[in-house]
């Protein structure tokens, strides 16, 4: 039986997805916006996949999307990686538009979409499988299912978001 490479997870209290990548050949990982208080649920499930995590990346920053990233590095030994524009200093790679992340043999690339906050970041990981690419965007609150993030506070902009989208 392959490898599940693709999980995405739910965490009710924030209405936030967190999404963990793995390269298949090499079971090398990345986590993307992981939550404060889902630090178990995260690790454990890192564990049950026998995956060893190199990157942990966040989409964007403001008062209520509360990380786990810097905890999940202290415990796994990842990279962290954040938007320049959202000034998260603890980021050891602050990304910019076109920038990529290795894990494994798989790229992660990101693509700036400011508007829900200036700095906010799309992913793009398009997955080498047997039969082909698959691609998916990861939009944190840029783009939501039949909306799109709030763009009131902390350096949001309707205009910026609207173009960037």
């Amino acid at each position: 039986m392959a490898m599940q490479t693709f999980h995405q997870l739910f965490d009710e209290t924030s209405s936030t997805y967190t999404y963990l990548l793995i390269d298949a050949a090499t079971r090398q990982a990345l986590l993307i916006d992981p939550v404060d208080h889902q630090l178990e649920r995260d690790m454990a499930l890192l564990r049950a996949c026998g995956a060893t995590l190199a990157w942990v990346v966040e989409t964007h920053a403001h008062a209520d999307h509360i990380t786990s990233a810097g905890h999940v590095a202290l415990q796994t030994g990842a990279r962290t990686a954040a938007p320049s524009g959202c000034d998260i200093q603890p980021a050891q790679k602050q990304l910019i538009d076109a920038d990529t992340l290795q894990f494994g043999t798989q790229t992660l690339r990101a693509i700036h979409t400011p508007g829900h906050t200036a700095g906010s970041m799309s992913y793009l990981w398009e997955e080498a499988t047997p039969a082909g690419p698959v691609r998916r965007v990861f939009t944190g609150d840029a783009l939501l299912i039949d909306g799109c993030g709030r763009t009131d506070f902390q350096s949001g902009d309707a205009g910026t978001l609207y173009d960037s989208l």
